[in-house]
């Protein structure tokens, strides 16, 4: 009877430990169907809305925290940067509560650049907290996905790094989708991603670089008929400059909001702003807040209005050789509160 109790007690006492043993996947395989190519509904069947916005800086960091701190089984975390210790603390925290966090964090292109990884300082802390981290693949040039999934439930796709700056600071936005579609969709590209694997998402909701993320963003362009309200950080890809011109000359009314981008001291995006303020367009880089969003607003009020936003600049690179994540949405109530924003930064005085 003896033996029994302490047997019993033994058991009692590993269960927690075996409950951190081994990854939680998050993971439903994608269900591989090209014939669903195009613009569809993505809200699911009887819900108002499967989405919500985040407006950067107004919202700071409490849905992404929230979200950490809310997770019962698995998180997912693909990253650009990521150096904010409120963050970083809340996924070892998690980590500590058995809940199994994995983190992939670009590496290729800092290491190309022969410059630092800021994520450094964040990976050697989540690996001591026992977190999984990984360095993504370097068939992508830059790994530019800003994704955080939770418990197989819900996803946010973020424009904004997870870096304080962009908390106080940037426009920036995200999306908070608990789409199940959407959702399975991105954590079987996470899947992939971990494990160093190829495969071709296809759910007509999500835009994903470098597999479809050129053929949807042309597709808003070249479809609106009325009005084309645009953030990029970068603005330098032709074919994108060229479908702009083409919209303002069929007489849509397209507005652009670009950062103040520079590298060796030349503005990358002031000559593409030039081309499109010289066809009809209208283009310019504001004062107030840095542009790090990426957002394509297409017919805003009309029965076919739908609004991309991601990870995906208006770039060569971004749309064909990184590894980025936006999603199109169609719900009014977040459009007009992207309408609203854009309509007050458009105000904003120009830089000279």
């Amino acid at each position: 009877m003896r033996s029994l109790t302490i047997i019993l007690v033994l058991l009692v006492l590993t269960l927690p430990i075996a409950g951190c043993i081994g990854p939680r996947l998050d993971t439903v395989p994608v269900t591989q169907n090209p014939s669903n190519a195009g613009i569809t509904s993505n809200v699911d069947a009887g819900s108002p809305s499967a989405h919500t916005l985040i407006v950067e800086p107004n919202d700071g960091k409490a849905i992404i925290l929230s979200t950490i701190a809310g997770a019962r089984t698995n998180i997912s975390l693909t990253i650009y940067e990521l150096t904010d210790d409120d963050i970083v603390r809340a996924l070892s925290a998690a980590q500590a509560r058995c809940v199994s966090v994995r983190v992939l964090y670009n590496s290729n292109s800092f290491r190309s650049m022969n410059r630092t990884n800021p994520n450094a300082g964040a990976i050697t802390n989540l690996s001591l907290s026992g977190v999984a981290t990984k360095p993504a693949s370097p068939v992508f040039t830059v790994t530019h996905q800003k994704t955080l999934t939770a418990d197989a439930s819900r996803s946010v796709i973020m424009t904004f790094n997870l870096e304080p700056d962009y908390f106080n600071t940037t426009r920036d936005f995200g999306i908070v989708t608990t789409n199940s579609s959407e959702v399975r969709e991105i954590a079987g590209v996470f899947e992939a991603d971990w494990n160093y694997q190829n495969i071709t998402p296809t759910l007509p909701s999500l835009v994903w670089s470098p597999v479809n993320s050129r053929t949807k963003m042309l597709g808003v362009i070249d479809d609106a008929t009325q009005t084309i309200d645009i953030y990029s950080e970068e603005f330098t890809d032709p074919q994108c400059m060229n479908a702009l011109v083409n919209a303002a000359k069929r007489g849509v009314i397209v507005r652009v909001i670009a950062a103040s981008h520079t590298n060796n001291g030349r503005n990358e995006n002031a000559p593409a702003l030039a081309i499109l303020n010289a066809n009809g367009a209208q283009a310019k880089m504001i004062t107030s807040l840095y542009i790090h969003a990426k957002m394509v607003l297409a017919d805003y009020a009309m029965p076919d209005q739908v609004a991309y936003l991601g990870s995906e600049n208006l770039g060569t690179v971004s749309l064909d050789h990184n590894r980025e994540l936006g999603i199109l949405i169609t719900e009014r109530p977040i459009l007009d509160h992207l309408e609203s924003i854009f309509s007050k930064d458009w105000i904003a005085p120009a830089v000279p």
